[in-house]
């Protein structure tokens, strides 16, 4: 069903509901109550209702860009008459990090208004910052992501050697408040983070003497300990990681960013926009050698 504008061009459904898209990432609620009727309806799918009328959808709107500054990344769109789904990644907000939320929604358009929409919700994924009650569990996920996720750029050798001498978390950037986790529907799945003091790599037990804090004006920032769970892998978790890290430290004042990767990390890095810049080796007990990476980029 199309309607048509005052010069004889069409509006489907598509663009009706693409403006409401647009609408509500630029958080416009009087754009998104032109689009919506003035009777609309929105309901969780399928028949839980959430608002009716103008006032009750403005009201949740603004609640909503309120409490998170939401943004919504289309997957994909299906349009078939006077429907059109969407499925879709919300991204926002938290008090302590950023979360991203599935998301398919219906909506109905007539006289090219929606006049109802419903919304089904997916898995929740929250990135928050890491507590010292985390440290066991991110420990552990670090072992199994040392371990599996280097089959095919180290051996079994060097990923044991490395996971057990040099890999687990940095408790200082616990403190810091630099290092996070992500979980999904509340499993932990992931945990990096970056830094403002002088260590490159390495756990607490990897560490002598103090650790300074470097000055942004002149030194890079680190970025520190990326890891995540096998099952996890290549699902956009090490990213939604970099791109906070990236936020957080160009808002403490630096404008470069260094890390020492290792050979599983360096594709993630790389996509990153980070360069190499020295290849090295680490030396590790029972003369095992580690291949390793510097990297750096400016923010």
């Amino acid at each position: 069903m199309n309607t048509m504008l005052a010069n004889d061009t069409p509006i489907s459904p598509a663009t009706v509901v693409q403006a409401q898209l647009d609408a509500y990432n630029a958080h416009d609620v009087p754009a998104l109550l032109a689009i919506y009727a003035d009777d609309a309806q929105q309901f969780e799918h399928p028949a839980t209702l959430l608002a009716t009328g103008g006032a009750q959808i403005g009201a949740r709107f603004v609640a909503r860009f309120a409490a998170s500054r939401p943004r919504a990344q289309l997957l994909n769109r299906i349009a078939c008459g006077k429907l059109v789904i969407d499925h879709e990644i919300v991204h926002g907000n938290t008090d302590d990090g950023v979360s991203a939320q599935e998301l398919v929604a219906t909506y109905e358009v007539e006289q090219a208004r929606i006049t109802r929409a419903w919304f089904s919700f997916g898995t929740l994924t929250r990135l928050r910052v890491a507590l010292p009650a985390d440290v066991p569990a991110m420990n552990a996920l670090i072992a199994r992501s040392g371990v599996e996720l280097s089959a095919g750029f180290y051996t079994p050798e060097q990923a044991d050697a490395v996971t057990r001498h040099v890999f687990g978390v940095d408790t200082q950037l616990v403190a810091d408040q630099t290092y996070f986790v992500i979980e999904r529907d509340g499993a932990m799945l992931a945990c990096g983070g970056w830094s403002r003091r002088a260590t490159l790599y390495g756990a607490d037990r990897a560490k002598s003497g103090p650790d300074p804090l470097l000055d942004p004006a002149s030194q890079a920032g680190r970025i520190r300990a990326f890891f995540v769970e096998p099952a996890a892998a290549r699902q956009g978790l090490g990213s939604m990681l970099m791109r906070h890290c990236e936020r957080q430290a160009r808002a403490a004042g630096f404008s470069t960013l260094e890390l020492a990767a290792t050979l599983p990390g360096v594709p993630l890095y790389l996509a990153s926009g980070f360069a190499v810049t020295q290849e090295f080796h680490l030396d590790l007990p029972d003369d095992i050698q580690l291949p390793l990476a510097r990297m750096h980029k400016r923010l």
